[in-house]
């Protein structure tokens, strides 16, 4: 897909990183930059105000020049965390019809002193090239290249879930249990370090559930020795949050909005070493009892969703757990 962007800045930088972000999607896009006001405070300090920043650049950008694909918006900022700043960063895409899709970008915890001294009314643009040339610090935090990037694609994000035509990715997930009636939960090497979910995976061309089931648990944790005893009667729908969407589109050049879960139950039926679990796959596992699953299901609704699961289990199956 080619497409024409303008840009509301005539930054050669934010040109770049928006040209580096589009092209990480697998989008052509021609970004032009042009010069636009933001109609806030030139250092924004709240999340509000920076929002609004990316909404006035990407709308004057829009009534500038009414007829490109997308008009993009882009402002950077800080947010005070009980008396330490963020850095924080904003993109507003505009499409044709005018219609606004806001992404925000990852926060940076700024060093305690430059939180200081911006609080002392200093500017922040000065204050952190400053510190780095007396620290060794990425350039990111100068530059924002990360934050920008991954607001811009959050934003294309929001854009794909009402005009992308997406559906659902077909999953199976296992509820394991072993004879201590603990549950086993995987850590992703793709997840950070406090996020983890039940084992399993996407439903591949003519296999059954069952077939899926098993086919990932031996690739995930290296063994088969697991017996099903039985699954959900419902399938769990939910969406995807933008970064998910994204981290899909960047890795298979096709996204989903969410996914579709069908959950089985299933005992493990061999010893603790027999799981090798797939260093390319699997950061960590761990065992862990079902009232500790809040302490790890992190992800929107999650730990509602497992709770929801193993009652049904419970009652269906008469569980130990």
């Amino acid at each position: 897909m080619f497409m024409k962007v303008i840009l509301g800045s005539a930054n050669p930088d934010k040109i770049r990183i928006a040209l580096d972000a589009f092209k990480e999607i697998h989008l052509e896009a021609n970004v032009i930059g042009i010069k636009t006001k933001s109609q806030i405070i030139d250092q924004p300090l709240d999340k509000k105000t920076t929002k609004k920043g990316s909404i006035n650049r990407a709308s004057y950008a829009k009534r500038e020049m009414p007829n490109a694909d997308f008009l993009l918006g882009l402002e950077g900022g800080l947010h005070n965390y009980e008396g330490e700043y963020h850095l924080v960063t904003f993109a507003c895409l505009v499409n044709r019809s005018g219609e606004k899709f806001i992404g925000e970008g990852e926060e940076i915890h700024l060093p305690r002193e430059v939180s200081e001294r911006v609080k002392n009314g200093e500017w922040f643009g000065k204050v952190i090239r400053e510190y780095a040339k007396e620290h060794e610090i990425e350039e990111n935090l100068i530059t924002r290249l990360s934050s920008f990037t991954q607001a811009i694609q959050n934003a294309y994000a929001e854009y794909l879930k009402k005009y992308g035509n997406l559906g659902y990715r077909d999953k199976v997930s296992g509820v394991i249990t072993n004879n201590n009636g603990k549950l086993l939960i995987v850590q992703l090497t793709t997840y950070g370090e406090n996020q983890w979910n039940f084992p399993g995976g996407g439903i591949e061309d003519n296999e059954i559930e069952e077939q899926t089931i098993m086919r990932e648990l031996k690739e995930e944790l290296g063994t088969e020795k697991f017996y099903i005893i039985g699954k959900s009667a419902h399938i769990e729908q939910y969406e995807w949050p933008p970064f998910v969407i994204i981290k899909r589109l960047k890795a298979e050049k096709r996204t989903w909005r969410g996914q579709r879960v069908k959950y089985f139950l299933i005992e493990f039926i061999g010893k603790y070493n027999d799981i090798k679990p797939d260093p390319g796959e699997i950061r960590k596992i761990k065992w862990v009892e079902k009232e500790e699953l809040g302490d790890y299901f992190l992800f929107p609704k999650q730990v509602e969703l497992a709770k929801k699961t193993i009652k049904e289990f419970q009652k269906k199956f008469n569980t130990r757990y």
